[in-house]
C-alpha cells in the first residue's frame, strides 16, 4: 500500500523495561581455572608473535648475509676482470719524460715570477710620493 508523502508515521510506544538485581553467582572453581587458562593463551599468543617476529628477522639476516656473500664473490671476479683491462690500457699510454715535466713547470715559474715583478714594480710606483716638478 502506497502512502502519501506528507502522511505520517505512527510509531509503537516504547516499552520500559524493568532493571534487574544483578546477582553475584558464586564463583565455581572451573571459572577460575578457565581465567587462568585464557590469560595464559593471551600471554602465549603474544609471545609467540614477538618469537615469529624474531624469527623472521633471524631469517632475513641470514639470507641478507648469504646475498651478500655473493654480491662480495661477484664484486671481486669484476674487480679483478678491470684491473687487467685496466694493465692493459694503462701500458698503452704514453707518459711524458721527467724532464719534459721539470722544463714545462720551470717555464710556468718564470712567467709567475716576471708576473710577480711587474706586480711589485706597479706597487712601489703607486706608493712612492710623487716629485714635485
Amino acid at each position: 500500500m502506497a502512502t502519501p508523502k506528507n502522511a505520517t508515521v505512527k510509531k509503537a510506544p516504547v516499552r520500559k523495561v524493568a532493571a534487574r538485581k544483578a546477582t553475584k553467582a558464586p564463583v565455581s572453581k572451573n571459572d577460575e581455572f578457565s581465567l587462568k587458562e585464557s590469560a595464559e593463551k593471551a600471554v602465549n599468543i603474544y609471545l609467540g608473535v614477538i618469537g615469529m617476529g624474531y624469527d623472521r628477522v633471524q631469517e632475513n639476516l641470514d639470507s641478507a648475509r648469504k646475498d651478500n656473500e655473493k654480491r662480495m664473490k661477484d664484486l671481486e671476479k669484476r674487480g679483478a676482470r678491470l684491473r687487467k683491462e685496466l694493465g692493459k690500457n694503462i701500458d698503452k699510454l704514453e707518459a711524458p719524460e721527467f724532464d719534459e715535466i721539470v722544463e714545462d713547470v720551470k717555464g710556468q715559474f718564470s712567467k709567475l715570477q716576471d708576473q710577480l715583478e711587474d706586480v711589485v714594480e706597479n706597487m712601489r710606483e703607486k706608493l712612492t710620493p710623487a716629485k714635485a716638478a
